[in-house]
């Protein structure tokens, strides 16, 4: 009982510490929790001290007293703040409009087709998608009805689609699509595939071409990626007998040399009529399942092992020879899961996961529609809609539908309608259309309130926002363009920005002793003008190639042990032997005495150092004209 009664005590004074104000800023308060959350982001030191903790709070500090000078001018209500703002927060909602369980559903469904690679052959019977409804269930019957003699056994699935179907790609190869996985095909039809039995028809399924037959022939486990390199010699679509024996007789003769041993990437090079592919070796870029002609990919998948060799066969485009040169399995889910949320993004499985949306937003919230007025506007104006030449001549204010308490006038629709519609808009689509809008917009308004960390996360690149704004004015562009203050900062602090002695000098590194003696003459003959450094490069290097290297420049010591190892004195140095065998010379052509430096020599140092007395003389005005109060107890609670 004891324990149990000490335990609520510490947890009331917990959330008492954690209720306190840490902060006070000219009577406004920073909680604790504001706090912590942005103390813990930026740290992740294991020990916290009360010397940390006060090197924190001071930067801390230094930052709200910013922000509140840049609320105090009114950069918060300057437009450009407003938009900037505006767009950050949009993108910061993004994760938060989403029904996570769906989103998170379509994506392990995603992984699980990923998994598998299908091969189905369909029909397609071709309809327009802005077909009237008499038509759709026209073609629809007429597709029932190909289903029907199919499965009786009157015709083959691959004779119906020849004879049938709208693709004409399937008079050569009866609708096989060969083998296919997720995201290759329009959702409904992938669906469709991977859920129809081998040896199966589906029922009649509508995609945006119009209305197919699948057949599934065999399902299989995903084979993944493979990388292959291939010679071949070119006969062509509808090549006679004559240039396929030809071909033919070629791709024999190159598998003898292969089998002999040759080099599979030389051969390649010289006899492949792939003339693209053979200065590489042959070699293609890495592809996966419906990406090649069925046949090059059912060869190419068979290879089990790098290195492996196909026996020649023929496609549309010639007989050809392919080596294994890399497989790659489909990856573990939580490495490729960032890649299927691309994908879903840009396939039309986005539209299902915002329908999703819309569903758990309608569940979430009560909606009243004011049946009686979207009759009457729907009786005036739905043809005018229709016709796309709608427009709104009176405002009416009437109330069309409730969300919870927010309310929808019949104006509002009407507004959306004038931006929104076309030639064949139809008034009820759009009605849907825009109760989904005005639910997204309802929701977004609630975000800061049902979501305490969207909340907190706003607030921060609000006042990031206007600590930048605020502190580009008084600093970081003020240092640059008041140019009579930085001048007048460099004289009083000339001493700071000196340059140490340095040497004005030229490094020749000699691959040997013979090399060093031959350059050591034109050094001379450079020195008289006789000859210049690129035209000694190309005499020395004329037979090999790092013979002789050269580097000019102004040294420090520091810079370079060579430069470090010599007498600084004008003249050519003796002969430093290195490690490598490789020779020395350094050719001084001036020793430079230590000055202070220009302005123009460290511009950007001193504007660097100016900007921090600028911040520095800022921080304090602040501080004189905005109290500061810290509660040192509350902020060492934070000590573990």
């Amino acid at each position: 009982m004891k324990k149990l009664v000490l335990s609520l005590v510490l947890a009331v004074c917990f959330l008492m510490a954690n209720s306190q104000d840490l902060l006070k800023i000219e009577g406004q308060n920073v909680s604790l929790d504001e706090f912590k959350s942005i103390f813990y982001k930026n740290n992740h030191n294991d020990e916290i001290t009360k010397d940390y903790l006060d090197e924190y709070m001071n930067l801390f500090v230094n930052f709200k007293l910013k922000v509140r000078e840049a609320k105090e001018m009114g950069l918060d209500t300057n437009l450009s703040f407003i938009n900037e703002l505006e767009g950050y927060r949009k993108q910061l909602a993004k994760p938060y409009l989403k029904n996570k369980e769906f989103d998170n559903n379509i994506l392990l469904e995603a992984y699980e087709r990923i998994s598998l690679d299908v091969n189905a052959s369909h029909i397609l019977l071709s309809v327009d998608e802005n077909a009237t409804e008499k038509i759709q269930q026209e073609v629809y019957a007429k597709a029932l009805n190909i289903r029907r003699t199919i499965i009786d056994g009157e015709i083959s699935f691959s004779e119906s689609a020849k004879k049938i179907s709208d693709d004409k790609s399937a008079l050569t190869n009866g609708g096989n699509l060969g083998y296919f996985t997720a995201f290759m095909m329009v959702y409904n039809f992938e669906t469709a595939a991977y859920n129809t039995k081998i040896g199966e028809i589906s029922m009649p399924i509508k995609t945006k071409y119009g209305y197919h037959l699948i057949k599934v022939n065999d399902r299989r486990k995903a084979s993944g990626k493979v990388k292959v390199a291939h010679i071949m010699f070119k006969t062509g679509e509808g090549a006679d007998k004559n240039k396929i024996e030809d071909a033919f007789k070629k791709i024999s003769e190159v598998k003898e040399l292969l089998d002999k041993g040759d080099d599979f990437e030389s051969v390649a090079e010289r006899f492949s009529e792939d003339r693209s592919t053979a200065v590489k070796g042959g070699v293609l870029p890495i592809f996966g399942v419906g990406k090649m002609l069925p046949k090059f990919e059912y060869e190419a998948f068979s290879l089990n092992n790098v290195g492996d060799i196909s026996s020649p066969f023929l496609t549309n485009y010639g007989y050809h020879i392919i080596k294994l040169i890399e497989k790659q399995p489909i990856d573990e889910f939580d490495i490729i899961s960032s890649d299927l949320k691309r994908m879903i993004s840009r396939d039309s499985r986005s539209e299902l996961s915002q329908n999703a949306l819309f569903e758990k937003l309608r569940k979430s919230y009560n909606i009243k529609n004011n049946v009686n007025e979207f009759i009457s506007f729907r009786k005036l104006y739905a043809i005018k809609v229709s016709n796309g030449n709608f427009v709104s001549k009176e405002i009416n204010k009437s109330t069309l539908f409730n969300i919870n308490n927010f309310s929808v006038s019949v104006d509002d629709f009407a507004q959306y309608i004038l931006m929104n519609q076309n030639k064949g808009s139809d008034i009820d689509e759009m009605y849907v259309n825009f109760v989904n809008s005005q639910l997204l917009l309802f929701e977004e308004s609630r975000l800061e309130e049902n979501h305490p960390e969207y909340k907190a996360l706003l607030k921060e690149y609000k006042e990031g926002i206007l600590l930048f704004d605020l502190t580009n004015e008084k600093v970081w562009t003020k240092a640059v363009e008041d140019t009579v203050g930085l001048r007048s900062y460099f004289v009083k602090n000339q001493m700071q920005y000196t340059w140490p002695n340095r040497l004005d000098a030229t490094i020749y590194t000699c691959a040997s002793r013979e090399i060093a003696k031959e350059v050591k003459k034109k050094i001379y003959q450079k020195n008289w003008g006789k000859i210049t450094n690129e035209e000694m490069l190309e005499q020395i290097n004329s037979d090999v190639a790092l013979n002789l290297q050269i580097q000019s420049n102004i040294f420090t010591h520091g810079e370079n042990n060579n430069i470090d190892i010599i007498e600084w004195k004008k003249g050519i140095s003796n002969d430093i032997v290195l490690d490598d065998g490789s020779y020395v010379l350094v050719d001084i052509n001036k020793v430079m005495k230590s000055r202070n430096k220009e302005i123009n020599e460290t511009r950007g140092k001193v504007i660097s150092d100016y900007q921090n007395v600028l911040e520095s003389e800022w921080i304090s005005a602040l501080k004189s004209k905005y109290s500061v109060i810290i509660n040192r107890e509350i902020l060492y609670s934070l000590i573990k």
